[in-house]
């Protein structure tokens, strides 16, 4: 044990110089060495501590001021473990978070670049789905448009559909069947759940 290499030498420290960092006498130290490392200590040679050992003696010990303050490496390299979990379920809850948050956005972006209305084909597609086997066959089987394509009274009452008066290609105004602004979360958390366990 005293013929230690100086390159561990450098890494390790006396009791001595442990009882010093630690704030109490070396006494205290060499009872926490006999009782976690029994056959270290031996009589005519210095006894060098690893800063393992140091961490363990640390934590054998009562807290002191000093010895609460006193932090190895390793204790260092447990707390930014402990940091960087924290940061990473952070992240995690704010992606989750964010995650609920989008489609509501989406539909308001969608809502703004419509001026206020979109037509079942535009809502379909916003949505991610077909009008014409999805959407249209979904609204007509259960009795929310009429064989014209215009919402029922009990789409309108659900909150699904509104009748619009629209300009229409070839000059004419007709009715036509619209999704409002305040449908489209409506259409998001109900509507489109519906057709997905409809299709199913």
């Amino acid at each position: 044990m005293n013929e230690i290499a100086l390159s561990k030498v450098e890494k390790m420290m006396t009791i001595r110089q442990v009882s010093e960092v630690f704030g109490v006498e070396p006494e205290a130290i060499k009872k926490h060495v006999r009782e976690l490392y029994p056959n270290l200590m031996q009589n005519g040679y210095t006894t060098y501590l690893t800063e393992q050992q140091v961490t363990d003696i640390k934590r054998k010990m009562m807290p002191t001021t000093k010895v609460a303050g006193a932090t190895t490496d390793i204790e260092m390299i447990e707390k930014a473990r402990d940091v960087m979990s924290w940061m990473n379920n952070k992240v995690a809850e704010l992606q989750a978070r964010n995650a609920e948050l989008e489609p509501k956005a989406e539909s308001f972006d969608a809502l703004m670049r419509s001026e206020n209305t979109m037509s079942i084909t535009q809502a379909a597609k916003h949505f991610g789905l077909h009008p014409k086997t999805n959407v249209f066959p979904y609204l007509r089987d259960r009795g929310y448009l009429t064989f014209r394509d215009l919402p029922t009274q009990s789409a309108i009452d659900a909150g699904y559909l509104a009748l619009r008066e629209t300009k229409c290609p070839d000059g004419e105004i007709r009715p036509q069947a619209v999704v409002l602004a305040s449908q489209l979360e409506t259409w998001r958390v109900r509507v489109i759940p519906q057709i997905a366990a409809w299709k199913a």
